[in-house]
């Protein structure tokens, strides 16, 4: 058992290196994951562009601060280069224009991609890294402009989700990249039955204190955890149904390796999935019993029948005065790697 675990985390190396010698020397994306920069190739079209990102840009709260889950910039046609130093663009493209913006998207996807979008009437295209690494690009073109808005409408949530997994791909890409905590990964693999990818950035903080079963990861600037604890049950898919369980077994959790206490009232519950396996995600906020203050958190409880388990991946940042959206963006990617089975790409 031993020599596959091995090569599981071998495999994981492998992938890691040809991340490093593919992007060496590759000018890489600058700013946030947050930052989206919007494109029009004619001025026309930007009240429908602001129409799109009144229903596109949803927004998350943390404890009681309500934050965009993007911060977008509109460029006109004559602006549209600017697009090229953020990890994330949206080209709305009206066929026909003319400008900068519409000869770049053509350039930029593969002339299939073009003409299937000039037959049809429209269409909807991502480009990955297309002017440096960490990129993405999403194109919406047509030729009709009116046309155009009632494809923003119908591909709504699919526009939301290349951004978003895209994000997220691109978060692991670039931690795989910088060098990950491989010592670690094994040893919880090997001892603790759960395989995470742990950015280079953190450390252990904490290891079954007391007994209690769990491990903390931390990072400061600021101060991020990732907590994984572990509560045994005869039925763990039964038993991701019983809410009170759940917020139980976090509770337990923020009050031995935290000393906290988390506030019921501020509960969000939510179906979800990591690894390919259905899960419960719960969003809250805490308080600290050490110190005036507390934030926000993130929970995810993931059955483990074979074990015997449900385990609960905890998010966490404390970071006073400053947006949270990115950060927990950026743990949600590490998140979306646990696994009972090991890695899953």
């Amino acid at each position: 058992m031993r020599s596959i675990k091995v090569m599981v985390l071998l495999g994981l190396v492998l992938l890691v290196g040809c991340g490093l010698d593919k992007e060496k020397g590759i000018l890489m994306a600058a700013g946030s994951y947050g930052d989206l920069a919007v494109v029009v190739n004619d001025e026309a079209m930007k009240p429908l562009a602001r129409q799109f990102l009144g229903r596109f840009n949803t927004e998350k709260t943390f404890v009681i601060k309500p934050e965009k889950v993007f911060k977008p910039d509109l460029f006109g046609p004559a602006k549209w280069e600017l697009a090229k130093g953020y990890k994330n663009a949206l080209f709305l493209i009206h066929i026909g224009a003319g400008s900068g913006a519409e000869k770049q998207a053509r350039k930029l996807m593969s002339s299939e991609a073009w003409d299937r979008i000039k037959a049809g009437g429209g269409g909807v295209v991502q480009v990955k890294d297309p002017w440096s690494t960490y990129q993405l690009l999403v194109v919406v073109a047509s030729k009709d402009r009116n046309y155009l808005a009632s494809l923003l409408n119908k591909n709504l949530e699919t526009i939301q989700d290349l951004f978003n997994s895209g994000n997220q791909q691109r978060i692991l890409r670039r931690n795989r990249h910088d060098g990950l905590k491989l010592d670690l990964m094994d040893m919880y693999w090997r001892d603790l039955g759960f395989f995470l990818e742990i950015p280079g950035q953190y450390t252990q903080n904490q290891l079954r204190p007391e007994g209690f079963p769990g491990v903390e990861l931390m990072r400061t600037g600021p101060s991020r955890g990732i907590t994984v604890s572990w509560l045994k049950t005869e039925n763990p898919d039964r038993d991701l149904a019983n809410f009170g369980l759940l917020s139980r077994l976090r509770q337990q959790m923020g009050e031995q390796m935290h000393n906290e206490e988390i506030l019921p009232e501020t509960f969000v519950w939510e179906e979800a999935e990591i690894g390919g396996v259905a899960a419960v995600k719960l969003e809250g906020a805490w308080n600290s019993s050490r110190f005036v203050g507390g934030g926000a958190f993130w929970s995810y409880f993931i059955p483990d029948p074979e074990r015997g388990r449900i385990y609960c991946v905890d998010l966490l940042v404390f970071a006073p005065g400053l947006d949270k959206m990115d950060y927990f963006r950026r743990l949600d990617a590490v998140a979306s790697t646990f696994s009972t089975k090991g890695p899953q790409s």
